[in-house]
């Protein structure tokens, strides 16, 4: 369009440069006489204007042109390029093509035998229409012989009738009373026929009987299939109201179990806890029976030890240690014990009496003395210790806190003893004195050591009667705790028990579950098998109402035939009547006739014959004359009668035939149709899937670009061809390219 608006442009300004050229021409042609007036600015500045429009557009041109070219080469090589894709595509295309071709060979092979088949059955039927053609065209012409053959006899009789008409002059009333007779009898036997037409069909009567017992069958199978469903479905609702009981009681239960169950695990927990702190108790009492135990050997060791030799620093400290040691221990036994417990009373005792038995052992053993260590010591240490730290500090504190302080109390004062040997050692004139006095301190301490052996022992017994007090309050106490135990281990077993019980029942109830559940799929199959009894009780007696539709249509159709055949053996019967009385009428005008020709014959005879001769000879002659010819009048007429019921049969027949064969010939067209439009169906699915297959191979990407080219174009050419190319690749019929076409030239696609 550019290229063509500049070479418009260059045209006109051409022709401008030539309009101009011929003016100057023109100009200089004039004669010389005339002055040339100077040449106008406006003239030379369109020809400027004109110049630079034409250098303006000569650049244009040559962009244009440089830019036509490179358009050129990218087209060449777009061409080329998209020659190629197509070559490639046609090559696919080919190959597609070869391969749909294979594929609408096999189908057009397979169609074909179908084809064939279809037609060999068009032909064997046709073949068939042929055979019952010749065979109704052979009956026809057999019956045509027939009729013919009946038609000659028929006027070989009419003329044996003509020639015994003349014969029939005097019997020509008896016969037109026979005839009448005849008449009124056939008008009878028409009569009897109307009263037998007009009579119901005995085959519609048991088709309409047939009809009500099927009806009523129908109604009583759908009245006991409402039944049955009904107490299926009343059933169905009882058993689920069942279920739903047995479910809700269930549930009842299970939360009744759930709940024995949750305070049984209380009760256990309580009781393992009971038990553990029972357990701990009695474990705890056990290791203090043990330690009792411990301390009376050891009680006993060392009462026997110290029997055998104790020497003076011993006894200062053992006496010390221990008065200190049980008054301390005594003491806070007393308080701490309790208030804390025997815990706390042991430790304590057994820390205080440690430390405060050593040091105060070892420093008033040592500046007091040891006379009145040994002997405050033993006397006050012994029986305030033993008595009074046993027996209200707690027998556990003061005895331990007794005996602790004296087993760590001696081992210091043995060290004391020796030190004060080695100095008796050292001083050898203090040795006599310290003899003395360690003879009588001997003497003191075998007193002492007397008098402490009797209090250990009343100890000693004190301390085992109180163990087996306290045993036999531990046995005691184990006892109801055993008993205890046992009593709640039995209600545990009996909670237990009826725990499983109830599991039990929930079993039950689950297996009832279970069962409801079996049962409500029951109920859905027994729905479902309704449904599918009601379908097909439905389709049952659809099926029966057009089995009674098509019966009703064959019952008119019979009717309707039973009415033609009807109508039509009136009509015959009154052409018959017809040809009788005109007949007879002819009859009646031949006999009178005859009569007549007769009369004047006996006019001619009575004139010619004697006078003496009687008329009724000549009657009587005629007559007998007469006479003959009734026997053959009768058998003509019991002939002919049956003829006419021969040809009445025949006829009948015939009109049978002839409806049957029309029958088979609309059959037969209608077959035809049917297979012509099987056929036809067959090729448009043959050309869908030839379609279908070739619209595969489309390449989408080609379909998009030319869908979007005809959608963008706003040319009518343009969008014609485009659409063309849709058409092609997508493969559309021919009705609906002529469709499309017809929408094409409508204004929808301007």
């Amino acid at each position: 369009m550019l290229q063509s608006n500049v070479l418009f442009l260059l045209q006109v300004l051409q022709s401008d440069l030539d309009a101009g050229a011929s003016d100057s021409s023109r100009v200089g042609a004039e004669p010389l006489q005339q002055a040339t007036p100077p040449p106008s600015s406006e003239a030379e500045r369109r020809l400027a204007q004109l110049k630079n429009q034409l250098t303006t557009l000569t650049s244009a041109l040559a962009t244009v042109t440089q830019e036509k070219s490179r358009m050129e080469a990218s087209f060449q090589a777009d061409k080329r390029q998209l020659k190629q894709e197509v070559e490639e595509q046609e090559a696919e295309l080919h190959a597609l093509q070869m391969h749909k071709e294979a594929e609408l060979h096999a189908l057009q092979l397979q169609q074909e035998a179908e084809l064939h088949a279809l037609q060999l059955q068009l032909a064997e039927s046709r073949a068939r229409i042929i055979t019952q053609q010749h065979e109704r065209q052979q009956e026809q012409d057999d019956h045509a012989l027939q009729l013919r053959e009946l038609q000659r006899i028929l006027q070989q009789e009419r003329d044996l009738r003509q020639d015994a008409e003349l014969q029939e002059g005097a019997e020509s009333q008896s016969h037109l009373q026979q005839v009448r007779d005849d008449r009124d009898e056939l008008s009878k036997k028409l009569q009897a026929a109307e009263d037998e037409r007009k009579k119901p069909d005995p085959r519609a009567e048991q088709l309409q009987r047939e009809l009500t017992q099927l009806k009523t069958r129908i109604q009583d199978q759908i009245s006991a299939e409402t039944r049955e469903a009904c107490e299926a479905e009343q059933r169905s609702c009882e058993a689920e109201q069942r279920s739903r009981d047995r479910a809700q009681a269930a549930e009842d239960r299970v939360s009744v179990l759930e709940l024995r169950v949750s305070e049984l695990s209380e009760l256990l927990g309580s009781s393992e806890k009971q038990r553990q702190r029972e357990q701990h108790a009695a474990q705890r009492l056990r290791e203090e029976v043990l330690q009792l135990e411990a301390e009376n050997k050891t009680l006993a060791i060392r009462s026997e030890g110290r029997t055998e030799g104790r020497s003076e620093g011993r006894s200062e400290g053992r006496t010390e240690g221990r008065t200190e040691g049980r008054s301390e221990g005594r003491s806070e036994g007393r308080t701490e014990g309790r208030s804390e417990g025997r815990t706390e009373g042991r430790s304590e005792g057994r820390t205080e009496g440690r430390s405060k038995g050593r040091s105060e052992g070892r420093t008033e053993g040592r500046t007091e003395g040891r006379s009145e260590g040994r002997s405050e010591g033993g006397t006050e240490g012994g029986s305030e210790g033993g008595t009074e730290g046993g027996s209200e500090g707690g027998t556990e504190g003061g005895s331990e806190g007794g005996s602790e302080g004296r087993s760590e109390g001696e081992e210091p004062l043995d060290v004391v003893a020796l030190k004060e040997k080695l100095q008796q050692q050292r001083s050898p004139e203090l040795g006599a004195a310290q003899e003395l006095q360690e003879q009588q301190e001997q003497q003191e301490l075998q007193e002492q050591q007397e008098q402490q052996e009797q209090q250990e022992l009343q100890q000693l017994r004190a301390l085992r009667d109180e163990f087996e007090r306290h045993k036999l309050r531990a046995q005691l106490v184990l006892k109801n705790k055993n008993s205890r135990a046992l009593e709640e281990a039995r209600d545990q077993l009996s909670e237990l028990k009826e725990a499983r019980d109830q599991l039990s029942e929930l079993k039950e109830a689950r297996d009832q579950l279970s069962e409801l559940k079996e049962a409500r799929d029951q109920l859905s199959e027994l729905k479902e098998k309704y449904i599918n009894l009601r379908v097909h009780s439905d389709e049952a007696e659809a099926a029966q109402r057009r089995v009674l539709e098509e019966r009703q249509q064959l019952a008119a159709a019979l009717q309707l035939q039973q009415r033609r055949e009807a109508e039509r053996a009136a009509a015959l019967h009154r052409e018959q009547l017809q040809l009788l009385e005109a007949e007879l009428h002819k009859q009646r005008g031949r006999t009178m006739q005859l009569l007549q020709e007769k009369e004047q014959e006996l006019e001619a005879l009575r004139a010619a014959a004697p006078p003496q001769e009687p008329d009724g000879d000549a009657l009587s002659v005629a007559l007998r004359r007469a006479a003959p010819s009734e026997p053959s009048l009768l058998l003509y007429a019991e002939q002919l009668a049956r003829k006419e019921a021969q040809a009445g049969a025949l006829r009948r027949e015939k009109h049978r035939l002839q409806d049957e064969l029309h029958r088979l010939q609309a059959a037969a067209l209608a077959d035809a149709e049917r297979h012509a439009e099987e056929a036809a169906a067959l090729r448009g699915r043959g050309d869908k899937l030839q379609r279908d297959q070739s619209r595969e191979g489309a390449n989408m990407e080609y379909l998009k670009n030319v869908t979007y080219k005809f959608l963008t174009l706003q040319d009518a050419s343009g969008r014609m061809q485009t659409l063309n190319a849709i058409l092609t690749i997508l493969s559309f019929s021919p009705q609906e390219k002529s469709c499309v076409a017809k929408l094409q030239r409508s204004a929808w696609w301007r």
